[in-house]
């Protein structure tokens, strides 16, 4: 694609209202605001108009379209508006980028706004995944779950209180839409994945089931919560089978016992032993749960711990008793 392209698609994706809260400027987009810029004035003199593609500065007379607004706000040149909203795409950063002038200051893209879940969202989402409301409760009890819009499609988020990362997923369950060379997607990543969703609020509980992603993640709420073991044991998640735990992530689970239900793919079984050799040389109890042998009713293997609540047919799971003892 050309650049003007490129541009042109980029520009057809994101209006200036959302890259205003992209960018946490201050103040919020409307026909008659006060100035991004400015925000010590008293009165309005910028206006957001043509829905969301122009803007106006009525003080300095200055006129945007979404790049110039962008480039306006992180003082860089079009090249580095052109990567923010890139990233913001989901493209990632360039192999070789000309950092604009405030790279240092912006050290990572700003994550969307979030929220904690009403009533209708909690319901919704514990639909979309085929899990109880008391499970989803669960997760959104102790701050995992939260919720907000990404280029104008609702989400559903998981992280912590380290905010260290986080991934979004679409509460339609379809696929965020490619863009460029980057294909159509489930998940959309921020932050790094080198620290476990919940590890804060796992040191505080002397049991913990260990799961690769989100959906997973979730599902151990419900494991956890049909189980009657909310006092005793969390859920800790890594995002992704290629995730290396550090020695000071591993370090803080000392002396725990953890039991790690591994995605049932290639991948995923190297991970589990990855991560159990990493858990037992830091000094933690480990071992595993398998899934192997649960099948759909179709009679195909079922992939992993979201797949047990939402797939999982009734004579497979009474062929398994083991599955009502899960929790370490």
């Amino acid at each position: 694609m050309s650049t003007a392209g490129l541009i042109r698609e980029l520009k057809a994706r994101l209006r200036i209202d959302e890259a205003w809260r992209l960018l946490h400027l201050p103040g919020e987009a409307g026909r008659c605001c006060k100035s991004p810029f400015r925000p010590e004035e008293r009165h309005a003199s910028f206006s957001v108009y043509a829905e969301g593609t122009r803007a106006k500065d009525h003080a300095t007379g200055e006129t945007f379209d979404v790049v110039d607004f962008i480039k306006k706000a992180l003082d860089c040149d079009t090249a580095g508006a052109v990567r923010w909203m890139r990233e913001q795409a989901g493209a990632g950063r360039e192999a070789t980028p000309q950092a604009p002038k405030r790279q240092a200051e912006r050290k990572a893209r700003p994550w969307p706004p979030m929220l904690r879940g009403n009533a209708q969202e909690l319901d919704a989402l514990a639909k979309l995944r085929t899990l109880s409301l008391p499970a989803v409760r669960l997760a959104d009890e102790r701050g995992f779950l939260h919720f907000g819009q990404q280029w104008g499609r609702a989400f559903w988020c998981i992280t912590d209180a380290a905010r260290r990362g986080a991934e979004l997923r679409r509460m339609d369950g379809e696929l965020w839409p490619g863009f460029g060379e980057v294909p159509a997607r489930k998940a959309h990543c921020y932050g790094d994945k080198t620290w476990p969703v919940g590890l804060m609020e796992a040191e505080s509980f002397p049991n913990l089931l260990f799961v690769e992603g989100v959906g997973d993640f979730l599902a151990a709420h419900a494991v956890i919560d049909g189980e009657g073991r909310a006092a005793d044991v969390a859920a800790l998640c890594c995002m992704g089978a290629a995730v290396q735990l550090l020695p000071e992530v591993a370090a803080r689970l000392t002396g725990k016992r953890v039991r790690i239900i591994p995605q049932m793919d290639e991948p995923g079984q190297r991970a589990a032993l990855s991560w159990a050799r990493s858990l037992r040389n830091a000094g933690a109890k480990v071992d595993g749960f398998s899934l192997a042998g649960i099948r759909d009713a179709a009679g195909e293997s079922i992939k992993d711990l979201g797949d047990l609540f939402a797939k999982a047919s009734a004579e497979s799971i009474r062929a398994h008793p083991e599955l009502l003892e899960v929790c370490p």
